[in-house]
C-alpha cells in the first residue's frame, strides 16, 4: 500500500488483481482500478506493489504478470506500462521521473526505468559485476534512501540486503548478511537510520553511514 504525498488517498493492492483507493478524510473506498477486458487494461495476477508518483492522480502497480501498470486514477485506467519486472513485494519506488523495480528473478533483479518514456534506462548488477550470468537476489525489497543518493534492496536470495550509489555506475557499496528473508526495507527522514523487517517476525535497525 502507499499514501498519496498529500496524505489524503491510500491505495491498496492484492490478491483480487486490483488496485483500491480510500480516501482517507472518510476512510471509504473511493474507487477500484481494474483490468476491463485485455491484458493491457489490468493486471492479470496478484498485485503486491503500489506507489503514486509526484501526480496525486497517477500511480504505478507490479505484480505477479511481470507488468507495471501506470494509472490514471480520474480516469480509472491504466496510460502506460512497463513489462518486465516480476513484483513479489514491496519493491517499487519512485524518485522524479527515474523508477525503481527489485524483482524476485535470479537475473535483471534491479533495474531502474524512466517514467516519461516507458523504458529501461540500466540493469543494476546484483554484486556488483555486470557480466554474471545469474544473480541470487530473489527480491521482496527496494527503495530509493529519501535524499535520493542511495538504494537499498533485499530479498530471499542469500538473506542479504544491498546498497548503492545512485548514479555513475551504480557501485556497490556494501551489504548486510541476515539470517532469514528481507521482506521489508525503510530509510529514515533524516538521519541515517535503517529499518529491515524479516521472514522470522524481526525488525533490525541499523545505523546507515555511506
Amino acid at each position: 500500500m502507499d499514501f498519496s504525498k498529500s496524505g489524503d488517498m491510500l491505495a491498496v493492492g492484492g490478491k483480487d488483481y486490483n488496485v483500491k483507493i480510500y480516501d482517507d478524510s472518510t476512510k471509504s473506498l473511493a474507487t477500484t482500478l481494474k483490468a476491463a477486458g485485455t491484458i493491457n487494461e489490468g493486471h492479470s495476477n496478484r498485485v503486491f506493489s503500489v506507489k503514486f508518483t509526484e501526480d496525486p492522480n497517477v500511480l504505478l502497480s507490479g505484480g505477479w504478470d511481470n507488468t507495471i501498470f501506470i494509472w490514471d486514477i480520474r480516469a480509472k485506467k491504466p496510460v502506460g506500462l512497463i513489462y518486465g519486472p516480476h513484483i513479489c513485494g514491496d519493491s517499487i519506488d519512485m524518485k522524479g521521473d527515474i523508477v525503481l523495480t527489485g524483482s524476485y528473478s535470479n537475473k535483471n533483479v534491479l533495474q531502474l526505468w524512466s517514467l516519461s518514456k516507458r523504458e529501461l534506462i540500466t540493469n543494476i548488477p546484483w554484486n556488483g559485476h555486470a557480466t554474471e550470468t545469474y544473480e541470487h537476489g530473489y527480491l521482496y525489497a527496494a527503495m530509493f534512501e529519501k535524499q535520493g543518493n542511495y538504494i537499498a534492496a533485499g530479498g530471499a536470495g542469500k538473506n542479504e540486503v544491498h546498497f548503492f550509489k545512485n548514479g555513475g555506475k551504480y557501485d556497490l557499496l556494501g551489504k548486510i548478511m541476515l539470517d532469514n528473508t528481507v521482506t521489508s526495507i525503510d530509510f529514515s527522514q533524516e538521519k541515517k537510520m535503517l529499518a529491515l523487517g524479516c521472514g522470522n517476525g524481526f525488525t533490525y535497525n541499523f545505523t546507515f553511514n555511506a
